[in-house]
């Protein structure tokens, strides 16, 4: 049997999809790449055909058979018959057609005892809806959780940082400003402060996400709810709410909903400025622990792997490295989600696909990527005792309270001997 006869066999999705990948590029991302997009799909179509039911206008035997085939793609089922492109010909269209392909060819499969039984996908799986409603809603479900994903990796993280207090209490390092010698700080104080910023973050993305929760499923066309029955829109969103165990409602202003998009800018934003707070804390890392001769080496990271390909032994800050690196794509998808946003249509944003493509790998970089600091990195790191009490002995604090009493040009004149006899007796160290 031939490849193609193969596909023609097998395949649960239909001519719409058909022509998508006709039209479409052969290459980049496909929705069968994103499961948890194809998930929040299938469960929206679930609570579509739970409201038609309940709303007569789907019989029993169509709806039961359509929920059970969107409950086994729920499940993960099925998922090689998504093939369109996440960004395809037709954007949401697309997408919302090759669900409501495979749903139909799935539900007819499961009622072949009765040949005068017909499943369609536009008539029967996308009644009372539109791509113009269901692509957002399955979206903003898809997005919810994945906050909520990073919310709880970045807790995880503070969780480290908390431990790494309690274990470095009565530590103290040299501060700096300007890279240059300031005043004593304690450790735990540097530690809780990383806690306290993740935590924050942890707390923006869940903030982000509940601006999520309002979906304009029952809207269908530009927010009118033409072609659906009165009722259909709370009863899907409350069904939808029951599938997902999210406390999604209906958006308070369909036309606002449907013209404007602000709340993927917010996840974004988010994102993008927790990826800038991990780029600095990373950054602090490789610096504090370079070396071990030619820098601080104040911190000890975990040794994971070789840092070099020709210079044996050699151990580089392998995590701190990544993270810094993925941080970049992760600020460059906030932005392109901003540029998406802005690019709505009068009456629709009809941007979603570049949404989802950008900002729901980007989000599963960022969880992924935080577990790893967390667990890799920051549950091991050790602080070189030795080494901070060499560079912490000259701090400034002393100065500065003598500036109280002596004034500060008197005191700054003896700290300028003082360390340029500390620098003169190191040059003749170096020398010996």
């Amino acid at each position: 049997m031939t490849e193609s006869t193969d596909i023609a066999i097998t395949r649960l999705w239909g001519p719409m999809t058909a022509l998508v990948l006709q039209n479409s590029p052969a290459s980049g991302p496909r929705l069968r790449d994103l499961p948890a997009f194809v998930r929040a799909f299938a469960e929206v179509k679930l609570a579509a055909v739970h409201a038609n039911r309940d709303l007569g206008v789907l019989d029993e035997v169509r709806a039961k058979a359509i929920a059970e085939a969107a409950n086994e793609v729920a499940r993960g089922g099925l998922i090689d018959q998504f093939p369109v492109r996440v960004v395809a010909t037709g954007g949401g269209t697309a997408t919302n057609m090759n669900v409501n392909e495979v749903l139909a060819s799935r539900a007819a499969q499961l009622v072949s005892g009765d040949a005068d039984l017909t499943i369609h996908p536009n008539d029967h799986v996308n009644r009372s809806q539109s791509s113009n409603d269901t692509y957002p809603t399955a979206t903003k479900v898809l997005l919810v959780r994945q906050a909520h994903e990073v919310a709880s990796a970045l807790r995880e993280l503070a969780r480290s940082f908390i431990q790494q207090a309690e274990q470095n209490i009565g530590v103290e390092r040299m501060g700096r400003t300007s890279w240059q010698d300031a005043v004593v700080v304690p450790v735990s104080a540097t530690h809780r402060a990383h806690a306290a910023v993740t935590e924050r973050f942890a707390d923006q993305f869940e903030a982000a996400a509940q601006t999520l929760l309002a979906v304009p499923l029952g809207g269908t066309v530009l927010g009118t709810g033409v072609g659906a029955p009165e009722g259909f829109g709370p009863s899907a969103v409350e069904h939808l709410a029951d599938i997902t165990g999210l406390p999604l409602r209906p958006s308070a202003d369909p036309i606002d909903a449907f013209m404007h998009a602000d709340g993927y800018s917010a996840l974004a934003d988010t994102a993008a400025r927790c990826a800038s707070i991990l780029f600095k804390q990373c950054q602090d890392l490789r610096i504090l622990s370079s070396g071990p001769n030619g820098g601080l080496s104040e911190l000890m990271l975990p040794k994971l792997q070789p840092g070099s390909s020709i210079m044996p032994g050699k151990v580089n800050p392998a995590v701190p490295t990544m993270v810094i690196q993925a941080t970049f794509s992760i600020r460059a998808a906030a932005t392109g989600v901003g540029m998406a946003v802005a690019a709505g249509d009068p009456d629709i944003f009809g941007q979603g696909p570049a949404v989802v493509a950008g900002l729901s790998p980007a989000l599963t970089e960022l969880a992924s990527v935080v577990s790893v600091l967390t667990t890799k990195c920051i549950d091991g790191l050790r602080w070189n005792q030795a080494r901070l009490a060499v560079l912490g002995s000259r701090p400034f604090d002393a100065a500065i309270n003598q500036a109280e009493n002596d004034g500060y040009d008197a005191v700054a004149g003896r700290s300028a001997r003082m360390y340029l006899a500390a620098q003169e007796d190191g040059n003749e160290h170096t020398q010996r």
